[in-house]
């Protein structure tokens, strides 16, 4: 599975029960597949809009295409 770096446009929304760090808009891990809508990803790593590192653990996530801004392939 190729190597991603997802850029957010805006965090994801998260009510309740956080599944990822609330202030992250980098998302980085393996992408799995994608459709129409967006794409799911195993995220493994989590950085703030600075780069700093944020804690979370790893979950496999679908990102809908409206709250990316880019994808970084990391593998090419």
């Amino acid at each position: 599975m190729p190597a991603v770096r997802l850029f957010l446009r805006t965090p994801l929304f998260c009510a309740g029960e956080a599944h990822v760090p609330p202030a992250a808009l980098v998302i980085e891990g393996e992408l799995l597949g994608t459709d129409g809508g967006g794409l799911t990803v195993r995220a493994t790593a989590y950085r703030s809009e600075q780069g700093r590192a944020l804690e979370g653990a790893p979950r496999t996530l679908f990102v809908p295409l409206a709250k990316l801004d880019h994808a970084l392939h990391l593998d090419t």
